[in-house]
Formats: structure tokens, sequence, C-alpha cells
């Protein structure tokens, strides 16, 4: 869910030079009573919420004056034939920001649907509806790093990893009583029993922090993103939640170990997300990112690092392994 860059319109939100481009529109439908600004985009095949932070191919939005009218309809015109999902939410307060990677998300109280795969052919009009009628219980997972460090260097070993300590804060710009680290139980394949896709008899945690690499161009052509996972004791939360799916734990401060060890994160259309190990962290720069299941985030650095110098933190491995 990451709007890097992000104009929103109601026309066409990226012209394409091309004689057969097709157009995307619809009818975003929203609970009785409602009211904001609806912002719709389309994202490539099988990225986008509630998967990891990704940016958006085009965009566009309908006004909250439009939607009190009585006029939903959004329309993304000339776009390239190719497969897309489409997906929205409806911003109920007026809060997010289009300049400002972390806050281009749905905040608490605003709706959102499930996402759509669409395959645009040549010329075609393609018709889809987006659902808003989910809400968003809580802020998005805001944090900054515990003490005044800006430059922090990764090179830790198995042995002796690096540990960084995260603590939830709503920067100015979150509502602070809905500002938390919520940690549930996984249940992604909805077989109502807890997941455990690494297999290691530990029930999954439904919130991920990790740091993504920020390869240089030309550095990486394995496609997904190379993470390094931050690894926190979960048997506290384990033990609160007593195997059920339906509360969540809030915490203010996590600690997590930087085991460098990498691995490959994937996602294809209608598929779980994978994980391949692919060795050593490789040398450069990181972002480290807190991953809700609903696909709400927070990374840094980010871009209110002008104002705030929390948010600016530099993140890198200088070597290869041990």
């Amino acid at each position: 869910m990451l709007f890097w860059a992000l104009a929103a319109c109601t026309e066409p939100s990226e012209p394409w030079p091309l004689e057969r481009a097709g157009r995307v529109e619809g009818t975003a439908k929203v609970s009785a009573g409602l009211g904001g600004d609806v912002w719709a985009f389309l994202y490539a095949s099988g990225e986008g919420p509630p998967g990891p932070p990704a940016v958006p191919r085009f965009a566009t939005a309908v006004s909250a004056l439009r939607l009190g009218a009585g006029d939903a309809h959004f329309v993304f015109g000339s776009v390239a034939p190719n497969p897309y999902r489409l997906w929205g939410f409806l911003d109920v307060d007026s809060s997010f920001d289009p300049n400002v990677d972390v806050l281009a998300q749905p905040g608490a109280g605003d709706r959102f649907g499930e996402g759509v795969e669409l395959n645009l052919e040549p010329g075609q009009v393609l018709s889809s509806d987006l659902r808003l009628t989910a809400a968003v219980s809580d802020e998005p997972p805001g944090f900054r790093l515990e003490g005044s460090e800006t430059d922090v260097v990764l090179d830790g070993t198995v042995n002796q990893p690096t540990v960084l300590t995260v603590v939830s804060d709503g920067l100015g710009h979150l509502d602070p009583r809905r500002t938390a680290f919520h940690l549930g139980l996984v249940d992604a394949d909805a077989d109502g029993r807890p997941d455990d896709l690494d297999g290691d008899g530990v029930p999954d945690l439904s919130l991920q922090l990790f740091l993504r690499w920020k390869p240089l161009p030309g550095q990486d052509s394995g496609g997904g993103s190379v993470v390094v996972p931050l690894v926190f004791d979960p048997s506290p939360f384990i033990s609160s939640l007593s195997g059920r799916l339906d509360t969540t734990v809030a915490v203010t401060r996590l600690q997590g170990a930087v085991v460098p060890q990498a691995q490959r994160l994937t996602t294809a259309p209608g598929k779980l997300p994978t994980l391949t190990p692919v060795g050593s962290a490789p040398v450069g720069d990181y972002e480290l990112i807190a991953l809700s299941t609903n696909g709400q985030f927070w990374r840094v650095p980010n871009d209110l690092q002008a104002e705030q110098p929390s948010q600016g933190v530099r993140f890198h491995f200088d070597r290869v392994g041990p």
C-alpha cells in the first residue's frame, strides 16, 4: 500500500500512448450514511493490500462532494492492456495524504474492500465495482526507533545479532488512542485454525517486522523483495491470545533481533506470499517495515523525515556474511 509520488484525479491518472489502450471503470459501493473521498488504485497483478507495500500503476478518486451528490463512478482512462489488481478505500475523515508515503493509506474509521484481479484486453472497456464496507479498526502501526541513533549498521552475526527496539508513535499525524502494535493469530487459509506457514510449531502472528533491501539499479533481478525478518519472542502474545482468532493484543514497544539471513519474498495472484532463503543479507541500505494483515504499514525512513528526524533513520549492511 505504498503510494510514492501519487497523483490522483477523476480523469485518466496516467496517459498511455497506445491506440488500443483500454479503460477500467466502476462504482464505489459504500454503506448508507457514510461519506468521504473514495480512492481507487490499479496495481500489478497480485500486488497491493494486504500484501507488502507496493506502488500502484494508476490512481483515481471520487471526491466527497461527488459521493455526497450520489455520483460514485470512477474511471481509469487510457490504461495499457495488462493484468491488474483493483483495490480502493473510503477515506471518511480526509486524512489521506498522497504526498507523504506513510500517510497515503487507510486509517482508523475508514472503509475498504477486497481487491479484484482484472485482465484488460486491448481497447476494452472493463467494468468492475468496489464494495467498500469493511471497517478499519486502528491506525497504521506508526513507530520510531528507541534512542537517538540516526545511522544503524546491521552487521551482526547469527550468534550476536543487532537488536532493534521500536516504539509505537502517532508522530502527530495518527490518533494516539488507536495507534499501537496489534498482534493476533493469522488464519490466511480461512480454515478456522491458526496458521504456521514456516512449520516451526509456533502459530504465526499478524504483525510482521522486517527489513527490506533497497537495491541500486541493476543490483537485483530475482523478482519480489529481499527481506530480513526481525525475530522477537512471540510466547507472551501467543499465551495471551489463547488460540483465539477473534482478538488481538496491543503493545507499544517491541524488541527484535536482526539475524543476517535474507529471504526473497514473492507474491502471486490468488496465492499466499512465499519466502525463499537466499543466504547472507546483501550489502546496502534497508528500510524497516511494520506490516499488519490488512495491509496497513509503517516504514522508516519515510517522507516525514524532513519534519521529524526519527523518521529518517538509515539502516544498512556493510559486509556480506559473518
